[in-house]
């Protein structure tokens, strides 16, 4: 391999991946980043900023799953970049059927250690890297450092030539290799920090930069990186786990009129009031920021299902990505690695096993022993995948930025994070709890109709039929004690088939129900349900009542949701709550601390009127800023596609 032609060429990875290609592939990557770094344009500096770097242009080209992803677009010919891509993620992917990949397939979200490279920079690093055993291990991360600090270098070179305020080359002289000293150096460096991991999640942000905070306002410069984080489309951010300190206050009242981050405030009984009033005017500016969380429940069913995270460490949860739960900065997570479509396991079950099922409860245990099968065969190629992923993709970067890697002298994903965990989807939750509690009523209960008759109707998807199957008495919403105590059966059973299985990598296999937008390419692979959902149509997007049905209220509506094995759904469950945005702040919040009670995990409000998203949806020039939440995230509603538009119209909005 001609490396100074790849040099010549601007290919500056690829030449650093080749210099040495007797080495190791973490070396080799290593290597090439570094040539990357000390080699590449740098973003160009925007002086209307106050940050550096500054919008799409800034950010590495590296995907977060893997951090040296191909860039399609250079080759010309379509047919080969699809092929390109199919055999790159074939080179680790194996197995996972198509069909439960539900918002997911080995996706790895994560987020630096923000905090300890802003308190000892990257140099301070390198006594601890040179107790490393592993030669190309150690060598390979030197060099990434090196790169880091001639990158970091050049950019105070550029930003001097371009005349740059002088609080920001002061900045960069110091992080990421120094301590940071200021709020202003803290903030840019969690801005540069996070280019550097491909601008995925922003972790503890408040706790992060409190250490540095003299009660300035800086509002408007962390505006700047939320806009950052937006326009690179990143993720999250949690708050309030640590307390409600000024730096909360700062994050939450930057957040207005903003669709990223998505923020995920904890709160409980000790919340402030003037927490739930900035939370709540953010609200009413429409996106559904920001979501709550219970800041009792979700650290209790993680760390009882995961006994390894510590008190203190768990201070540091965020949900990366959508919301799927890790401990910033030290976390491997798959993130989501797979996702069961459970409405497509209870069609095949309904027509292999309804019947011949002499009663409901025969009929219920061959689904559940439908899902526990699916579940083995899902996990065990999520296995393969993780063992396969070690041997051929190592992460340099992500093994530098995420603590115990180093420490360990493994590489990330070869376990060396200090936390490793398998995210494993359930889609379609309260569909299959409707359809199965119409299969026993319609069936075996009343025998109004026999299974074959019921099969036929969904295969021909007989539009009055289904219409029928959602006026069906007995459904998810209205908080009955019979369908609460059915519905607590069934998803503790489905989410129980994890609990005995863990992956190659990692403690545990944690399920949750994040939807994300696949809820609708989901419902593509499946016909009509008994639940009433029409063939090919959407699944549910959330633990939320379906189809209207929540009409006994917010109250009933919620108390079905505390209902399921929320306990289990320790990688987050999420629920969509829709209001006016006339709702009374006093009310919603009893609501919100009612639900949280009663063992409710997470809400996610909206309150965008039915009568705007129909004008958007007819007139989206002029609704272009218009955010909605969706199943874990917020989006642009011009954005989604028209089954997810309807969706969202069609959903139940409460008057609270």
């Amino acid at each position: 391999m001609n490396t100074e032609q790849l040099m010549a060429d601007g290919e500056y990875l690829c030449a650093g991946l080749f210099e040495e290609p007797e080495r190791s592939l973490f070396y080799r990557k290593s290597l090439g980043i570094r040539r990357f770094l000390e080699n590449s344009p740098l973003p160009e500096y925007d002086k209307t900023k106050r940050l550096y770097p500054s919008g799409k242009q800034g950010a590495f080209p590296y995907s977060y799953t893997n951090l040296l992803w191909g860039q399609e677009n250079r080759i010309k010919d379509k047919d080969t970049a699809k092929k390109y891509r199919e055999d790159f993620l074939q080179g680790y992917v194996i197995g996972i059927p198509v069909e439960h990949r539900v918002a997911g397939l080995m996706w790895v979200h994560s987020m630096p250690y923000y905090e300890r490279i802003l308190r000892e920079g990257f140099l301070s690093y390198i006594p601890r890297i040179e107790k490393i055993a592993d030669t190309d291990m150690r060598e390979g991360l030197l060099h990434l450092v090196e790169g880091l600090r001639v990158y970091s270098e050049r950019c105070v070179r550029y930003l001097r030539d371009e005349g740059a305020p002088e609080e920001l080359v002061s900045a960069l002289e110091k992080i990421p290799m120094r301590p940071a000293e200021n709020i202003f150096d803290a903030i840019e460096g969690w801005n540069f920090i996070m280019y550097l991991d491909c601008c995925d999640n922003l972790g503890c942000l408040a706790d992060g930069l409190l250490p540095y905070y003299k009660g300035e306002d800086v509002v408007p410069l962390i505006g700047e990186l939320y806009d950052n984080l937006d326009i690179n489309e990143g993720y999250s951010m949690s708050l309030g786990l640590n307390g409600y300190h000024p730096m909360v206050y700062q994050c939450l009242k930057a957040l207005a009129g903003k669709r990223r981050p998505m923020t995920e405030l904890f709160v409980g009984k000790d919340t402030p009031d003037d927490i739930w009033e900035l939370a709540f005017e953010t609200i009413r500016n429409g996106g559904g920021q920001p979501a709550f969380y219970n800041k009792i429940d979700l650290p209790r069913i993680l760390m009882d299902r995961l006994p390894s995270i510590t008190k203190e460490d768990m201070k540091r949860f965020c949900g990366g990505g959508c919301t799927e739960s890790m401990i910033a900065g030290m976390s491997n997570v798959g993130s989501i690695d797979a996702g069961l479509n459970l409405p497509l396991l209870l069609e095949k079950t309904i027509c292999s096993s309804l019947p011949g099922a002499k009663d409901f409860e025969e009929f219920y245990r061959a689904f559940i022993d439908l899902v526990r099968e699916t579940a083995l065969i899902v996990t065990r190629d999520v296995s393969a995948s993780q063992l396969r992923r070690a041997e051929v993709l190592p992460v340099p970067l992500r093994t530098l930025l995420i603590d115990d890697c180093i420490d360990n002298g493994v590489e990330y994903y070869r376990g060396g994070a200090r936390y490793k965990w398998s995210i494993i989807n359930f889609a379609g939750n309260i569909n299959v709890v409707d359809s199965m509690l119409t299969i026993k009523d319609m069936i075996f209960d009343r025998k109004v109709i026999t299974p074959e008759e019921m099969i036929s109707k969904l295969r021909n998807n007989d539009k009055e039929f289904l219409a029928e199957c959602r006026k069906e008495p007995l459904c998810f919403g209205t908080c009955d004690s019979e369908v609460n105590k059915f519905a607590h059966r069934l998803t503790n059973d489905i989410y129980s088939t994890l609990d005995d299985l863990k992956p190659a990598i990692g403690e545990a296999f944690i399920p949750a129900s994040i939807q994300f937008e696949s809820h609708a390419k989901a419902g593509r692979d499946v016909g009509a349900t008994p639940d009433g959902r029409e063939a090919y149509s959407p699944l549910c997007d959330s633990l939320g009542a379906i189809f209207g049905k929540d009409r006994s209220g917010p109250t009933a509506l919620l108390g079905s949701v505390t209902s399921l094995a929320l306990d289990k759904l320790c990688g987050t469950p999420v629920l969509n709550f829709n209001l006016t945005s006339k709702f009374n702040d006093a009310t919603l919040k009893a609501l919100i601390l009612g639900y949280m009670e009663m063992g409710g995990i997470q809400m996610q409000v909206s309150c965008v009127s039915r009568e705007t998203l129909l004008d958007a949806m007819e007139h989206p020039e002029l609704h272009r800023n218009l955010i909605v939440r969706v199943g874990g995230y917020s989006e642009y509603f011009n954005r989604l596609t028209d089954d997810m538009k309807r969706m969202i119209i069609d959903r139940s909005i409460q008057e609270v």
